[in-house]
């Protein structure tokens, strides 16, 4: 469980990943880069800037890339789909971590209803986020809430976050974790398809008796 100086030194780390994530969907829109690279490079500057350092290494996954749960941004171009960004930073020794989604080029019908399952699973996940609740009870929900994709959705839920960027609680089916307040933890449903996308959407959350996201930034399908 976190006291209130560390909710206020993660939600101030979350504060400036949304403020960088935010500044590049602006740069992602002048076109300004040609690969996953350029991203990265952009990502490691503002955290630079902003006096922190990077809470992990930012996944950029472009296209077909983003099958890759962990992909190390690489000289792979950005190409029309899914582009996958999954960043934070740490500030003053206490990590955030934000995932958005972004379309490049026009998104199929198809392309739009797997974005929106995903967001719909996380946001029923985070409705059913309080204190007391199973972790794999958690999983669970988000879980089912994917429907025919379930086998699509290889990773756990969520976990916890604080000093370090991954900690206790796990939230995965196996966990025997049962959520406290004050605990902060991330709400990270996906889908992947081999070879072809990823979709992820993740937020850090301060557990209440209603959730309460860290990370604020919008969700509906950014399509640049």
């Amino acid at each position: 469980m976190a006291n209130s100086k560390e909710v206020k030194l993660v939600s101030k780390a979350c504060k400036i990943t949304v403020k960088i994530l935010q500044g590049l969907v602006k740069e992602l829109k002048k076109k300004r880069f040609d690969t996953e690279l350029g991203i990265e490079n952009f990502l490691k500057e503002k955290t630079k800037e902003n006096k922190c350092t990077l809470a992990f290494p930012p996944v950029v996954a472009s296209g077909k890339n983003g099958y890759e749960i962990h992909h190390k941004p690489d000289k792979s171009k950005i190409v029309r789909g899914f582009l996958v960004i999954d960043f934070g930073v740490k500030y003053k020794g206490y990590c955030s971590d934000c995932t958005r989604t972004f379309y490049i080029g026009k998104p199929t019908k198809k392309e739009i209803e797997l974005y929106n399952l995903v967001l719909d699973s996380q946001l029923t996940a985070i409705n059913e986020t309080k204190p007391g609740v199973h972790a794999c009870d958690l999983d669970a929900v988000a879980r089912s809430h994917l429907q025919n994709y379930m086998k699509n959705f290889v990773h756990g839920l969520g976990h916890g976050v604080g000093k370090k960027i991954h900690q206790s609680p796990n939230i995965s089916p196996r966990s025997k974790s049962i959520l406290k307040k004050n605990q902060i933890i991330t709400i990270e449903p996906g889908l992947y398809f081999k070879n072809k996308l990823g979709i992820r959407i993740e937020d850090t959350i301060l557990v209440k008796e209603k959730a309460y996201i860290l990370t604020k930034m919008k969700k509906r399908l950014v399509v640049i």
